[in-house]
């Protein structure tokens, strides 16, 4: 299953930066990006190596395709193609609903939801949500979030030119529109680990100096009581922003569990028997957990 990830916010947040980011940074995975115009883009031209009308092929194996008349059309054809990638990341107009475009992950077996994550314009957002014919969109597209970033943090001050207590009414708007975490971000810059985070265990993201953020790993030999993991992830799901891991749960020891945290939503699969292969010193179970130091700091405790 290939990972679909999509990125929303209101017309000016910042998602075409986030995407520019994403491209110039990819270096191990290779991202298929959906979008509505090339030309937004802001593609390093040593980077393009092939340009076939409506897709670019870069040098770091990512691909680019412009959406089509239909969305579900476009990313159908790029699904005949999946051996060139490893991810689908769409960005989603300015006025769109990103989480209804996310569950097209659920109508394609060949796709597995990976979160939406919504830019929010920190200077503009509150003036625009005021406008009665916006308040819909916008209000929508945050509660829809996996994950928030509250983007160009740096342009919000108060009459007095001190920014905390603008960012600190704006965080509270934001936590009573949704209970997804929060990133404050300056022109996009976000660890890209935030953002896709953990698809192969023990990666960690590197955030910026000044980031309160930390990764830590559990690791069991003993079967893990699966009531006791899915409350800790609950308690922990307002400051962990990514979690993965393969468990072996004391219900269903002969089976791996696939166990995956974006934001809110927790979700624990089935993920097959473990199989013959002898498992030396090598833990039953791994989950590893990128958040808040301050979270994850008490998890550790625990």
């Amino acid at each position: 299953m290939i990972p679909f990830t999509v990125i929303g916010g209101f017309l000016g947040a910042g998602k075409t930066t986030l995407l520019n980011r994403l491209l110039g940074e990819a270096v191990d995975r290779r991202f298929a990006v959906l979008v509505n115009d090339f030309g937004a883009l802001d593609i390093d031209s040593r980077l393009v190596t092939a340009h076939g009308g409506d897709t670019l092929a870069l040098a770091n194996g990512c691909l680019c395709c412009t959406i089509g008349d239909s969305l579900v059309t476009t990313l159908l054809d790029l699904l005949e193609r999946a051996d060139r990638f490893d991810h689908i990341v769409v960005e989603a107009s300015g006025v769109a609903d990103p989480g209804r475009i996310a569950d097209l992950a659920a109508l394609e077996p060949r796709l597995q939801r990976d979160g939406v994550i919504v830019l929010v314009d920190a200077a503009e957002v509150r003036e625009r949500a005021a406008d009665r014919r916006l308040t819909d969109t916008i209000e929508r597209q945050i509660r829809s979030a996996d994950l928030l970033i509250l983007n160009k943090v740096d342009l919000v001050t108060d009459p007095g030119g001190d920014s905390g207590a603008d960012l600190a009414a704006l965080r509270d708007w934001l936590y009573r529109q949704s209970q997804a975490p929060l990133f404050e971000a300056c022109r996009a810059a976000v660890p890209m680990g935030l953002l896709f985070g953990l698809d192969r265990l023990g990666i960690t993201a590197d955030a910026p100096p000044s980031a309160d953020f930390a990764s830590w790993s559990y690791t069991w030999r003993e079967p893990v009581p699966r009531q006791a993991l899915t409350d800790l992830l609950h308690d922990a799901q307002r400051g962990v922003l990514r979690a993965k891991g393969i468990v072996r749960f004391d219900d269903s020891p002969d089976r791996r569990s696939i166990v995956h945290l974006v934001g809110r939503r927790i979700e624990i699969r089935d993920g097959g028997p473990w199989g013959d292969s002898p498992r030396g010193d090598t833990p039953d179970s791994r989950l590893v957990l990128l958040g808040l130091k301050p979270v994850l700091g008490c998890l550790k405790r625990q």
